[in-house]
């Protein structure tokens, strides 16, 4: 089945294989099947209006509008709800049932949870079990974390996105069971390794990608357990020290520049892939049948799924893993979810629709902030388990009727500007375009950067605590920045040098060995064949298929 997007006006296709997911997840009550109806956008547009939602990096000043102490929150001091920090939201001084309201009949289901939204109020911060951690959103069971967004069960890391089971991390985005890890990215399994992206299993290396079960190498790429090698070029242990330790006395930027462009000269496999199965993406492990998957670990029988793990049989997923069944349309969240429908930052909510900000909910349509183990509400009002259902029933048709049902919110609906949110990283637009689309808009705070006149030293050893007195200054983009005290220590442990550049200056870097979430047509620069590759036929590097990538190994 072909389709055009109502949005963007591009055409896509709706598999039998797809069908066959949407008739899975159809809602039956009493004995009745609600079928579900076949998306109205195309994949990209979907995950926009999903992205739009979720604000990861800038962050406000306010104060808790209910204990009024200051807090940092994702939403700003003049936002249209009440906001929480994270002790209050969680406890027991307020209810959101106490927020429960009728189902108006002759309304749009979306203009009456747009009501609801912007009365029940709102976490500053989301987060789940976590300590001593107070500047992460989207985040649980964390020790010790700062600015690292989107991850779990982390400790004492510094600027790690959307990662899990680390400790002693900085600066490093989509990693996985790491420790003593510094500016990576798609790494996982990796122990005391500086600079290093997509790696598997590897130790005390630095400037390394695409490698697995690798130690001891420097300056590499596209390696399969090698040990002292620099270049791709093996040394003897006493020679690879001392080239080492000659090389290591440049700066962290000139050796950067030196990886990239070697980089490029090594052949790359046509997808980032290992022990996947019947899968199509890019930075995939461990998956079997994952169509369109990017930075995934354990997916199974899925299609379009966006920083995940540990997801079966779902559809249109970002940021949203552990334990994840017969999901659809979700975002932000997870753990525990099954039969779980457009959701935002809902966990441990199965058989949940239109949930936003909801744990513990179980059989819940359009509800808002419950935090506390609740069955059967609809927009925040509780039901007996018979009324729910007939009530739940006639809305689905309700919604079906005007079009709503089978829709994630609206990008209207989303309480943060679209300009601070991940849609404007990953589909930009201009201040006029957004306004025009109806979505809001927030001025940045107008700042003067100055230049530092502290200047930073190369080598960690040679840095002392009263940097921790200055304001530096981006030596890219000018913007400044300070250094904080776990910054420091954790720098000082890996013995990394403390970075000269702003975070997202420091982002951008990570950025480089990766491709845009897109699949391409091209051909194996061996063979010949062609192949759906992440990589443009423009791009400068040798692309391989898979056989012909293991033969070159």
């Amino acid at each position: 089945m072909n389709k055009i997007c109502k949005k963007c006006g591009t055409d896509f296709e709706i598999t039998e294989e797809d069908l066959g997911f949407y008739d899975r997840i159809s809602p039956i009550i009493n004995g009745k099947k609600y079928p579900m109806p076949t998306p109205t956008l195309c994949p990209d547009c979907r995950l926009r209006r999903r992205l739009s939602f979720r604000n990861e990096n800038v962050l406000h000043k306010r104060k808790c509008d209910l204990c009024q102490k200051q807090i940092i929150s994702v939403f700003p001091e003049d936002a249209h709800f009440p906001v929480y920090c994270v002790d209050c939201f969680w406890s027991d001084k307020w209810s959101p049932l106490n927020y429960g309201r009728d189902f108006d009949f002759d309304r749009p289901f979306f203009d009456q949870f747009k009501e609801l939204m912007e009365a029940v109020p709102k976490m500053g911060f989301y987060q789940l079990s976590t300590e001593n951690s107070e500047y992460n959103s989207y985040s649980a069971y964390a020790k010790n974390v700062y600015m690292s967004p989107g991850s779990y069960f982390i400790e004492d890391c510094v600027y790690a996105r959307g990662s899990q089971y680390l400790k002693d991390c900085l600066n490093g985005n989509f990693l996985d069971h790491c420790e003593l890890v510094e500016s990576a990215v798609n790494s996982s399994n990796c122990y005391n390794c500086r600079k290093i992206f997509n790696c598997k299993n590897c130790s005390d290396c630095s400037y390394l990608a695409d490698s697995t079960g690798c130690k001891n190498c420097f300056m590499c790429s596209g390696l399969r357990q090698q040990k002292y090698c620099i270049k791709n070029k093996p040394y003897s242990k006493e020679e690879y020290e001392r080239i080492l330790h000659e090389k290591l006395s440049q700066p962290d930027e000139s050796l950067m520049t030196e990886f990239v462009e070697f980089n490029k000269t090594i052949p790359k496999k046509y997808q980032n892939q290992q022990n996947c199965e019947n899968s199509s993406g890019n930075f995939i492990q461990d998956c079997k049948n994952a169509q369109m998957c990017f930075d995934c670990y354990k997916v199974q029988d899925s299609k379009y799924i966006i920083g995940c793990e540990d997801v079966k049989d779902s559809m249109d997923l970002n940021m949203h893993d552990k334990n994840i069944q017969l999901c659809y349309e979700m975002s932000s969240g997870g753990d525990s979810s099954y039969m779980t429908k457009f959701c935002f930052c809902s966990c441990l909510s199965p058989y949940t629709e239109y949930g936003f900000s909801c744990f513990f909910a179980k059989d819940c349509f359009g509800c808002d902030g419950i935090n506390s183990k609740t069955e059967n509400c609809i927009l925040n009002k509780r039901y007996s388990k018979q009324e729910y259902d007939i009530l739940k029933g006639k809305i689905i048709e309700h919604m079906t009727k005007s079009g709503e049902y089978g829709e994630f919110f609206p990008m209207e609906l989303s309480p943060v500007p679209y300009n601070e949110s991940m849609a404007q990283k990953t589909f930009p637009m201009s201040k006029e375009a957004i306004l025009s689309e109806g979505l809001k808009w927030k001025e940045e705070d107008k700042k003067e950067f100055f230049k530092s006149d502290y200047l930073l030293p190369y080598k960690i050893e040679e840095t002392t605590d009263d940097v921790l007195n200055h304001i530096l200054s981006c030596e890219v983009c000018g913007k400044n920045y300070k250094i904080v005290p776990m910054e420091l220590s954790l720098s000082k442990k890996i013995q990394a040098p403390l970075s000269r550049k702003c975070l997202d200056c420091r982002q951008s870097d990570l950025e480089v060995f990766r491709k845009p979430g897109k699949l391409h047509e091209r051909f194996c620069d061996s063979c010949g064949i062609d192949v759906i590759s992440v990589y443009k036929s423009t791009d400068p590097e040798k692309i391989l298929c898979e056989k012909c990538f293991y033969k070159s190994q």
